[in-house]
Parts: C-alpha cells; sequence; structure tokens
C-alpha cells in the first residue's frame, strides 16, 4: 500500500465513529461516510470499495435523510395533525435544534429538534382546534417520527460502517 492509500484508509476509519457521533447529534453523518468511502474508493481505483458499494451507500444515505426530514410530518399526521401542525413540526423542530445547540455538550441539537417537533405541532393544532388532548397527540406523533427516524438514521449509518468494513477487510480479492 502507498502512503495516499493508507491515509485515504485512515481518513475512512476515522469518519466512521464521526458519522456515528453526527447522527447521535442529529447531523448528516451519513454523507460523512460516503465523502470519505468515495475518496477511499477514488485513491484505490475503486478495486476496494467498488461502484456498486458506492451505489448502495448513496441509496442508504439518501433515503436516511429523506426519512429524517419527514419522519416529524409523517408522525404528526398520523396522529391527527393538520397541515398547519405540520409546518409547526418542522418550523419548531429547526428552531429547537437551533436554540439549544449550545447546550448538553452538543446533545442540545437532537433534543431541540425532538423538543421543537412536538412543541410546534403541539403549538399549532392548540391555535387551531383549542383541544387539547387533540394537539398532545398530534405532538407527539411529532416526536415519535423523530425519534423513528434518528432511529432508523443510526441503523442506516451502522449497515454503511458495516458494508465498508466487510469490504475492505472481509472480501477475498485472489
Amino acid at each position: 500500500m502507498d502512503v495516499m492509500t493508507i491515509l485515504a484508509l485512515v481518513i475512512l476509519m476515522l469518519s466512521m465513529p464521526a458519522g456515528l457521533i453526527a447522527v447521535v447529534l442529529g447531523l448528516p453523518g451519513t454523507w460523512l461516510i460516503l465523502v470519505a468511502s468515495v475518496f477511499y474508493g477514488w485513491l484505490t481505483d475503486f478495486a476496494i470499495i467498488t461502484s456498486q458499494l458506492l451505489l448502495g451507500l448513496l441509496a442508504l444515505a439518501v433515503v436516511a435523510e429523506l426519512l429524517d426530514l419527514t419522519a416529524g410530518l409523517w408522525g404528526a399526521r398520523r396522529y391527527g395533525g393538520t397541515k398547519k401542525a405540520m409546518v409547526g413540526t418542522v418550523i419548531g423542530g429547526i428552531l429547537g435544534a437551533v436554540a439549544l445547540s449550545p447546550m448538553l455538550f452538543g446533545f442540545g441539537t437532537i433534543v431541540g429538534a425532538f423538543f421543537g417537533a412536538f412543541v410546534g405541532a403541539f403549538s399549532m393544532t392548540y391555535l387551531e382546534q383549542r383541544k387539547m388532548d387533540k394537539a398532545m397527540r398530534v405532538g407527539w406523533g411529532a416526536l415519535l417520527g423523530r425519534v423513528c427516524a434518528m432511529v432508523f438514521k443510526g441503523a442506516a449509518v451502522v449497515t454503511m460502517i458495516g458494508l465498508d468494513v466487510w469490504a475492505i477487510f472481509f472480501v477475498d480479492r485472489a
């Protein structure tokens, strides 16, 4: 192995836990792992990390990020939310993530996104319908959707890591 290949492998191996931590913090860790995988593949002429594997990683990243964007909306809608509640979910999630980002040693972003999605969906539903129980149910749905998205995104990152490790260390190239 030449120096650049070793460097690319080190970068890829460091991006794996960084990507997982990024997902826990509510950041797009899937893209970090994908970019590092492309870099490693490029430096090895796609002999180890192949174009087919990269397409699979890309598909996982896209699905995980889309689910991350839409799960709160789905949860709010599933639990009886209106379009206004869905708008509240998005705005609340963004504002909550931004507002709490500096707190809780980085975990404020994810807590803020969860709490903000709940508050946004709850507030819009309550303002629209003036029913506390309905607003609580819609807020809970938005929160549940965000939690499910994070779990799925974490599973996608672990799968991406597993596929990279498998391709690098366990595929026989003889």
